[in-house]
């Protein structure tokens, strides 16, 4: 916003609101567990990456897959003789057939994956010294851990070489020689002792800045700063062991004195098994060739969780995860001035809770983005322009468009039937066919209601338009003596059950208690709309109505809870109709059938995806479908249905504002869709010039332009005239003042 100082200048004055800190970050992020290592990593002592080693290996690459495990250890050799496989015995695919045999992967690792030597000029140089002491594999590990960290290291063993540590390991020289490759250029002293005693331990170490022990040598009340581990017999625990003492001592060094307990890494990874079929492993691990590594490597599933991307488009088009994309909202949030570059990403979900279902702990995502608008439009840094076509489109629902009446000859009434906003602008016929029924079959006096539920600015985050929408609803309700809500929308009914408490209904309730005629025999799918996400019951009621019109349902991937969207939630076929073809296309494809769905919207999107479609009462009322209406045939719709009900049921007129006659150059309806231009706003333009007879001639097109201002828009329109008639030739809008 802006402000004016004492002087009188106008500068940029800056809100700045913490949604949620960085502590509920962590563990909102937590709740996702797609960055956790999969069973195989987890169950591993070491912890070795055995996704990302088989990814490479399968392409041929061992270069790359030796260096994933030399990262973390470099004796490949010793693990693919010695390792005890918990890996394989944790493999997903250990339950199906055999686990993938990632000890042959380690050794074709350490045949094909080069020597492992490391360029001594890039080894860190630390002035601090370390003491190692033993004489086994432990204290070999310590000496490669602490001295590629940059650390003089002095060993105290009775070992004549490295070699020795590796001699018990049923090892080849030529094995022995390459694993120990990795240990060139570290600063290791061997100081050789024929044998070693604890009581030299204090006056070994008086001049080592920390250390570690052997467990092998049994020594106990080790001074301060030396470290000891478990005693282990398998090859990969010692190894593990001796990475946590080395660990401990780095921190001694660091003066890091608050000691943190071992990690325990537990996969809690999920990783559906869905498509995947078991297979043998390679079992001549004495003959282990490229060829043999590749397909075996090539057997892994690479485990990950994708649950509650499968069915989202939202998150395949912004290659996100959710746990990626909540990190992202939250840096947006946080930024006070500069642009904000997510806020595109936010305004594209729509916010219908499918992640959610799918995923197994219930990660949250839209949850997320709700908040996010809320503190941009709080603070002021989400755009007007971002929602307020769709804001503006509301307030025409419960504004010019807006009905609620009783049933003639009631003053009250026992029912009252609120179709929803979408079902007046895209079928109106069905709206008055099913208000019709109603009116025959329940007794008590049904009243009608049309407008908007408030959804839409639910979905913008304006609190401000979301209640006057509710008090203009309750206020209307309540008049009408408090009557049962029949909705014909499932979105209607959940904001009326969260946030009205009206006692609503839909309509295939009342459909299927009073009767239903069968009308069809055709096999059909079922979308099921966001706003049935977690009541059961609905859909469960919408699949009996369906069955009693007479169709049978095939199932189809992604309905019921996971259900995905049809790309109108949360507003995002305003923001981002990129975004929202897609999800409509998705959503379609799923069915070679007939698509019913309940919503009018979904029914709409997918109309326009170029779906077999029908809305249920569509089908139950035998409605023709109309064509898919554009922005300003779904406003005429409205308008119409009012009129025509007011007309014919209530004898009341209702005058509709007269439109200049218009003829549209080709193309131009299209361009004017696409720059959400209503022809009411071209209508108000052209009027603005008969009264003014202001405009711009453009002599090379043979054109006029003329331009009127409506609320925070400027609308501009060519056009010719002949006659009485205006031929349009081009809209466009902005927002600038033209003074």
């Amino acid at each position: 916003m802006e402000r004016k100082n004492e002087h009188g200048f106008i500068g940029k004055h800056y809100l700045m609101k913490q949604a949620f800190g960085q502590e509920e970050l962590h563990e909102r992020e937590a709740v996702c567990t797609r960055e956790d290592p999969p069973p195989c990593m987890a169950s591993c002592p070491l912890h070795i990456d055995m996704r990302a080693v088989c990814a490479h290996a399968a392409k041929g690459d061992f270069k790359k897959a030796a260096g994933v495990i030399r990262t973390v250890t470099p004796f490949l050799h010793l693990l693919s003789k010695n390792c005890s496989r918990t890996c394989t015995l944790a493999c997903r695919l250990s339950e199906l057939g055999d686990g993938i045999c990632l000890p042959a992967l380690v050794q074709a690792c350490a045949r094909y994956g080069g020597s492992g030597a490391v360029n001594r000029f890039m080894l860190p140089k630390k002035s601090q010294k370390a003491a190692v002491f033993g004489d086994d594999l432990f204290a070999l590990a310590c000496c490669w851990e602490l001295g590629k960290k940059g650390y003089e290291v002095h060993w105290y063993t009775a070992c004549a070489s490295m070699k020795d540590a590796l001699a018990a390991w049923e090892l080849s020289e030529d094995e022995i020689s390459s694993d120990l490759t990795a240990f060139g250029g570290l600063r290791i002293t061997l100081e050789k002792r024929e044998e070693l005693r604890r009581e030299e331990l204090e006056e070994l170490s008086t001049d080592m800045d920390a250390g570690c022990v052997s467990p092998a040598l049994g020594w106990r009340d080790l001074p301060e700063g030396m470290y000891e581990a478990e005693r282990k017999e398998a090859a990969e625990q010692l190894l593990a062991e001796a990475k946590y003492a080395a660990f401990l001592a780095e921190r001694y060094i660091q003066s890091v004195h608050t000691i943190q307990t071992r990690e325990e890494k537990e996969s809690r990874l999920f990783v559906t098994m869905d498509g995947v079929e078991g297979s043998r492993a390679l079992t001549d691990l004495q003959h282990v060739t490229k060829e043999s590594a590749m397909a075996e490597a090539a057997r892994c599933i690479q485990c990950q969780c994708m649950e509650c991307i499968k069915g989202c488009v939202y998150l395949q088009h912004y290659k996100r995860n959710p746990r990626a994309a909540i990190r992202e909202v939250y840096n947006n949030m946080s930024i006070v001035m500069g642009n904000h570059m997510a806020n595109g990403m936010i305004n594209a979900c729509d916010e219908c809770g499918q992640c959610k279902a799918a995923c197994p702990n219930g990660f949250d995502y839209p949850d997320v983005c709700q908040i996010a608008k809320h503190t941009m439009v709080e603070t002021g840094k989400m755009p007007a322009s971002a929602h307020e076509f769709a804001l503006l489109d509301a307030q025409f629902s419960n504004g010019e468009a807006f009905l609620v009446k009783p049933e003639p000859g009631y003053e009250s009434c026992r029912y009252l039937f609120f179709p929803g906003c979408q079902a007046s602008a895209v079928s109106p016929d069905t709206v008055e066919a099913a208000y019709a029924d109603l009116r025959a079959r329940l007794e008590g006096g049904v009243g009608l209601m049309l407008g908007c539920c408030g959804a839409v600015a639910k979905w913008a985050a304006r609190e401000d338009h979301f209640k006057e929408a509710m008090g203009q609803i309750k206020d209307a309700w309540e008049q009408m003596g408090s009557p049962q809500v029949i909705c014909a929308c499932p979105t209607c009914k959940s904001i009326f059950d969260e946030y009205a408490k009206f006692p609503a209904v839909g309509i295939w309730e009342i459909l299927l208690e009073t009767g239903v005629r069968p009308v069809s025999e055709e096999t059909v799918s079922v979308h099921d709309a966001c706003g049935a996400r977690g009541d059961w019951k609905m859909q469960a009621d919408v699949r009996a109505f369906i069955e009693a019109l007479g169709c049978k349902i095939e199932k189809i991937p992604y309905e019921g809870d996971v259900s995905p969207c049809c790309g109108f939630g949360g507003l995002v076929k305003y923001t981002n109709p990129e975004v929202s073809g897609k999800k409509a296309h998705f959503a379609a494809d799923r069915t070679g059938y007939k698509l019913l769905t309940y919503c009018m919207a979904c029914r709409d999107q997918f109309s326009r995806a170029g779906a077999d479609t029908l809305h249920i009462l569509e089908l139950a009322y035998q409605v023709e479908p109309r064509p898919v209406p554009d922005l300003s045939a779904r406003r005429a719709n409205r308008l119409r249905l009012k009129q025509k009900l007011l007309a014919e049921i209530w004898k009341e007129g209702f005058e509709m504002e007269t439109m200049l006659p218009v003829l549209y150059a080709e193309g131009v309806e299209e361009q004017m869709e696409g720059r959400m231009i209503l022809k009411s706003d071209v209508d108000a333009a052209l009027k603005a010039y008969e009264a003014s007879g202001e405009a711009v001639f453009d002599e090379e097109k043979g054109w006029f332009v003329a331009c009127r201002r409506l609320g925070n828009v400027t609308f501009w329109v060519k056009f010719t005239r002949e006659d009485a008639a205006y031929t349009v030739h081009g809209a466009y809008s902005h927002r600038m003042t033209v003074e």
